[in-house]
């Protein structure tokens, strides 16, 4: 005979068993779609981004079928979309092929194109589409226009996918080299999508995010006094010396990025010591242009001080070089 208590206790077990085996809701909103068919950018429109918000984001971790939710499948560990073009996919691949060659304004095209089939299809865009076509929008944008649409792009990444998504990454690190350009970065956090995202003033950047790069092309013959020059040169040191003059010619151009040209010389001196001689380094640094202000005249004037005017050379290697000397906001 089973007793009362054993009986409720049954019952109440198997009830939990079945809410913790539901499968969780599906979205409020039917298929719809994500992307765009012109490319104007309809990708980025703000009720396609609107919709997006309604939709459960892709990218849950899961274990089967029933952690995602009806309008997603359980693969390799993740939630992804069951809906989705093949051909949308097929130009996805395509795009990213031709990302990867250099050719990025095609690849932004193809990207389009492939937005453009998942909208005939009615389905989302997978994270891994969109994402990366935002990532590429954002590092080859080369006015306002571009940074916006690959804001508004990188808004969808966001909306469409689960915080911590492997995609978000290389879109997040595109808008951290962005967020000195105006980029209001709190628009992301949004319920409603904003049209426009570089809605504030060019702010001063910082010595961390210059991306500095030397051209100094070797010898021939080598000499190791020029070696020696160059390995200072891209120091820990002389980037930072860089980069500091970048910053300082940022605050009168405002500009992302600048060049210069510098004649380096070196030659060495003979220093009588009595009983011995030593060869002092003589190195000197000029602007190519003359300019009294600015990234080449802050160079001319901050480089040599990364030389040590005490150290001891080699007899003689004199040598002269034009070094170009490149910094922009990474």
């Amino acid at each position: 005979m089973i007793r009362p208590a054993s009986l409720l206790f049954a019952l109440a077990f198997a009830s939990a068993l079945l809410i913790g085996c539901q499968r969780r809701p599906s979205p409020t909103s039917g298929g719809g779609d994500e992307s765009g068919s012109t490319q104007t950018d309809t990708t980025g429109a703000s009720g396609d981004r609107a919709q997006a918000s309604r939709r459960p984001p892709a990218g849950a971790t899961c274990s089967g079928r029933d952690d995602c939710t009806s309008d997603q499948v359980c693969v390799e560990g993740r939630c992804r979309y069951r809906a989705t073009s093949v051909s949308g996919e097929i130009l996805a691949a395509a795009a990213h092929a031709q990302g990867a060659t250099g050719d990025w304004g095609g690849a932004i095209e193809t990207y389009q194109a492939s937005f453009a089939r998942f909208h005939e299809q009615d389905a989302p865009i997978p994270p891994s589409v969109v994402c990366a076509a935002a990532e590429l929008t954002l590092r080859s944008a080369s006015d306002p226009e571009g940074r916006e649409r690959g804001a508004r792009q990188a808004d969808l990444c966001f909306r469409t996918t689960v915080p911590a998504h492997p995609a978000r990454q290389g879109v997040m690190q595109a808008l951290a080299r962005l967020r000195y350009e105006g980029l209001d970065i709190s628009l992301f956090d949004a319920e409603e999508p904003a049209e426009r995202f570089f809605t504030q003033d060019p702010s001063r950047p910082t010595v961390d995010v210059v991306e500095t790069e030397i051209e100094m092309p070797e010898l021939e013959p080598p000499k190791r006094s020029h070696a020696a020059v160059s390995e200072r040169l891209e120091s820990e040191d002389g980037r930072r010396t860089i980069a500091e003059c970048f910053v300082q010619d940022w605050e009168n151009r405002h500009e992302s990025s600048a060049m210069a040209e510098l004649v380096i010389r070196h030659t060495t001196r003979l220093q009588d010591m009595g009983s011995y001689d030593v060869y002092v380094p003589q190195i000197e640094i000029e602007g190519s242009t003359g300019a009294e202000e600015g990234f080449e005249h802050c160079l001319a004037q901050g480089l040599p001080g990364l030389f040590d005017p005490n150290a001891r050379g080699a007899r003689g290697e004199p040598w002269s070089q034009a070094v170009r000397f490149h910094a922009r906001i990474q």
